[in-house]
């Protein structure tokens, strides 16, 4: 009988826990595709901070039922983030400075393929050097990775700082984009975060292949325009990339949500990096408690704040809501009946989650591309409405403005019954995606038969 060749398939992840958590994810759904059955391996090259992602985010990494290995890359000097110029900088110069141990890893498994983070980019020549093919998991939507991708030209066309750009920004496939809404990673042309995505912009372009974490019932027009430019690698939709285990402990808030009816719940959590300060905190409190309606509020208070919330907003609302300092199983709380809208940062992972369960929202962007993922789910998408956001007072909203947009939320108007509609058709087609047939399922047969020739 003819031996079976086992293509080995090496995962280069970022440690940032809206990076690793999908991308081990897709590495878990490549190979339980029907196409990889006995024909692939996974390996993860886990860096010391993405192995401690790994840990601190209590992500699975099945060994027996999956053929998935995991390859701990060696500990390296590295500069402190105190020394570089933010998260970007330091995560991009630490591929950058990883790229001989990701070489000599690749060698030691045999690899077949190399899928890395678009944070790491630098290490595509390591690929060409073992002539090997180089995709990127793009962990972010499609109107992220247009804008990215139209960046160097974007940035001949535009040559003072984008918020001062008087009219809007134009990206194909894309609606004009007011400079408010631009990422923050972009704002700041003179920084090392806008030279290291200018510098991943041209890199892409030199890969086989980008698999970006969206679906193209919601993504379509941005995707059609990337495929039309004949200077993009193959653009694959394989979303929506997401980790639906619901194995473990009941939390409390769960249980406070069972004793509240239907739909009459928002739900606030603003992700990893969403703390806020005392003062805002008790502003958000304000307009919780003035619109009356029933909450859930995942608050994490900023380091170095002890004031916590106002005690007379705690008792007052003690009958109608919950306030819980630190962690909530997210995808557990969206998906329970009790919950009518959230309120988001509007991370990528979380919009998709809050679309799987087919939940409205309200963006409050804080940082990242969440202020184009806001402008784009509400203005392109039509699943969200955004939070109106001071972005010259470090990103404040205030009472008035939560209230407002909560009554919106979990109100009738005609118009957030069409997004509650909208958010019902992408509830549907995120199922069908990646079931056997759609998009997302069609697409990753399709990247495998690439990677199996």
């Amino acid at each position: 009988m003819e031996q079976i060749k086992i293509t080995n398939l090496a995962f280069l992840p970022s440690s940032g826990a809206g990076h690793i958590p999908s991308t081990i994810e897709f590495a878990k759904r490549l190979l339980l595709h029907p196409a990889a059955t006995g024909r692939v391996h996974a390996t993860l090259l886990l860096t010391p901070a993405a192995a401690a992602s790994v840990s601190s985010l209590s992500i699975l990494i099945p060994s027996a039922s999956l053929a998935i290995s995991v390859y701990h890359l060696p500990s390296i000097d590295l500069p402190s983030l105190g020394a570089t110029d933010g998260v970007v900088d330091l995560v991009s110069l630490s591929f950058q400075l990883y790229a001989t141990h990701v070489k000599s890893a690749l060698a030691v498994i045999d690899a077949s393929a190399l899928i890395i983070d678009f944070f790491a980019t630098a290490v595509v020549d390591v690929a060409k050097d073992l002539n090997i093919p180089a995709y990127v998991f793009f962990a972010s939507n499609a109107s992220m990775l247009a804008l990215t991708l139209h960046l160097p030209a974007l940035h001949d066309e535009i040559l003072v700082q984008f918020e001062q750009f008087h009219g809007k920004i134009r990206v194909p496939g894309l609606a004009p984009i007011p400079p408010i809404s631009m990422p923050c990673s972009l704002l700041d042309k003179k920084s090392q975060c806008y030279f290291w995505y200018m510098y991943h912009a041209q890199r892409l372009k030199e890969v086989r292949g980008i698999l970006v974490n969206t679906l193209r019932a919601l993504d379509e027009r941005a995707l059609s325009a990337m495929a039309l430019d004949g200077s993009n690698p193959p653009i694959h939709s394989v979303g929506p990339v997401l980790h639906l285990l619901t194995a473990g402990e009941r939390h409390e808030c769960l249980r406070w949500l069972d004793a509240q009816p239907e739909a009459t719940v928002v739900f606030l959590c603003f992700g990893s990096k969403g703390r806020m300060s005392a003062a805002q905190a008790a502003e958000v409190a304000t307009g919780i408690e003035c619109s009356r309606h029933r909450f859930l509020w995942s608050l994490w208070l900023a380091d170095g704040e002890e004031k916590g919330l106002p005690v007379e907003f705690l008792e007052g609302t003690r009958e109608r809501g919950m306030v819980w300092e630190g962690w909530v199983p997210q995808m557990k709380v969206l998906g329970h009946e009790a919950v009518g809208g959230f309120v988001t940062h509007g991370g990528w992972n979380s919009s998709l989650e809050s679309m799987w369960y087919g939940v409205p929202m309200v963006t409050w962007p804080m940082c990242a591309e969440q202020h184009l993922n806001a402008f784009e789910m509400a203005v392109e998408m039509g699943v969200a409405a955004e939070m109106e956001v001071d972005r010259r007072r470090g990103g404040w909203v205030t009472a008035q403005e939560v209230e407002k947009k909560v009554r919106w939320l979990m109100g009738e108007t005609e118009e957030v019954k069409k997004v509650r509609e909208r958010v019902r058709e992408m509830q549907l087609a995120s199922r069908a995606a990646v079931e056997m047939g759609g998009s997302a399922w069609e697409a990753m047969g399709s990247l495998l038969t690439e990677l199996l020739i």
